[in-house]
């Protein structure tokens, strides 16, 4: 029996929601501007398809930051609604002196709210934004509030889930309800299996990234004698296995994982349930992987294409895929040689490629880094250098927030930065690395002492 949305989330966020939605009844032309990642381009196309469905025309742009410059281009503009996704609650100052109504519907904690802005974070309403909704989830609820028809949104939903790490050790409040209950009515279809692409197997364990086996991703040949050696065939795939086949591979492959110091949450990434979009005939985890590529790659048009059901940017996107694909593993590949330069609390390296260093510190913060402590990806770029922080559920737990120890230390050498506390990002002024990160190692070594002394 289908729920209400009462059942799946809570009132409090459902009214901000209700009086966001209003807005939108009034206008006849919405402005949409999303983050550029999964998270945020899935949101973009749920918005799109939402209003499109409402008989609304749009303009949506997919951007990397909401900063003054932002601001500055969209305080020019003569829109009657602006919706802001999965950014924006650490930028309400910018977004309160736009001359038009605005909604934000974010999922990053934030640090106040808002008087004149429709503010949508379900932070506000005791619902953790960094494991129970994510900002593809948050935007698909205030969907579900516009038109009950946007069930079958469930899918870029799912994928925006699976692209920020919701989906990791099973799905959470208000996600795992959200979830089900699309299952319940038939729009998306689990199915347990391992974490491979179907792809012969060789090949699927050489270009894995997710999970990443130290010393056979991104090496075929040593991948091929892995499996041999096993006693498979590197020419047959999963589903060529027998159910004793492919437990007999978890299991290998589970055990290679422990070997390499993988962190528990990394072993439920191997065998983990994969989601059917019924309405868009994929997984849910294809999904994500083409539209990350074409983000990291800087097509986000084209992720955003995908999304909204183009079958053609869907083959344009597969090769962005085998190239996207193609770098991580190169840069994983290197740090497993070459190694990361460690200082007391944290660890770090240097990324040529901005829009890959987050994904490359949290591959190998699961994977094969030293789990002890967090790790920074720096890109030094003209004029500035952008740095993508991942940590643990363990750091978590020993008290890190790397949102705050980010944002405090960029603040001290004129940057700017935030996020989750366990995934965050910061820009920072070329020539400063050393200093922020000299500050970030204080404040997260504080952050451990004060919760070992809460403990005591």
């Amino acid at each position: 029996m289908a729920q209400g949305l009462e059942d799946l989330a809570p009132a409090g966020l459902l009214d901000r929601m209700r009086n966001a939605a209003a807005l939108v009844e009034g206008a006849s032309r919405v402005r949409i501007f999303c983050h550029y990642d999964p998270d945020g381009t899935t949101s973009a196309a749920i918005l799109a398809r939402a209003l499109m469905r409402r008989g609304k025309r749009i303009h949506a742009s997919l951007s990397h930051a909401l900063d003054r410059a932002a601001a500055a281009r969209l305080r020019e503009e003569t829109n009657e609604l602006l919706i802001v996704s999965d950014m924006g609650s650490g930028q309400l100052d910018l977004l309160e002196g736009l001359p038009y109504p605005v909604v934000v519907l974010d999922h990053h904690k934030p640090i106040r709210d808002s008087e004149t802005i429709a503010h949508v974070n379900p932070h506000l309403d005791g619902v953790d934004g960094a494991r129970e909704m994510c900002g593809a989830t948050t935007t698909w609820l205030f969907t579900l509030i516009l038109d009950e028809r946007n069930w079958d949104l469930a899918g870029p939903a799912l994928a925006g889930a699976i692209g920020d790490k919701q989906a990791v050790g099973g799905f959470l409040g208000v996600n795992a309800a959200l979830f089900a209950e699309a299952v319940d009515r038939k729009v998306v279809v689990p199915e347990r299996r391992l974490a491979l692409r179907d792809l012969p197997l060789g090949r699927a364990l050489a270009v894995s990234t997710d999970p990443y086996f130290r010393g056979l991703s991104g090496r075929p040949d040593a991948a091929a004698a892995f499996l041999q050696a096993a006693g498979f065939d590197p020419e047959g795939t999963v589903r060529q296995l027998d159910t004793t086949g492919r437990r007999k591979l978890a299991s290998v492959l589970a055990v290679r994982l422990v070997e390499q110091g993988a962190t528990p949450e990394a072993l439920d990434v191997l065998v983990a349930d994969r989601f059917w979009i019924e309405p868009d005939q994929m997984y849910a985890q294809d999904l994500e992987a083409y539209v990350n590529s074409c983000d990291r790659l800087e097509q986000e048009g084209l992720g955003m294409a995908v999304c909204l059901g183009d079958r053609e940017a869907i083959t344009k996107a597969e090769k962005l895929l085998e190239q996207y694909t193609a770098k991580v593993l190169g840069y994983l590949v290197s740090l497993e040689s070459a190694g990361l330069f460690p200082k007391k609390h944290i660890q770090f390296f240097y990324c040529d490629d901005a829009s890959l260093a987050g994904v490359v510190a949290g591959t190998g913060m699961q994977f094969f880094f030293d789990p002890s402590r967090p790790t920074l990806g720096l890109s030094v770029l003209d004029g500035v250098t952008k740095v993508s922080a991942r940590g643990t559920r363990a750091h978590i737990s020993s008290g890190i927030d790397l949102a705050v120890a980010l944002r405090e230390a960029a603040s001290e050498v004129s940057g700017n930065g935030g996020g989750h506390n366990i995934a965050s990002g910061a820009t920072i002024p070329k020539g400063k690395e050393d200093k922020f990160l000299s500050l970030v190692d204080e404040i997260v070594g504080r952050q451990r002492g004060a919760a070992r002394e809460n403990a005591q």
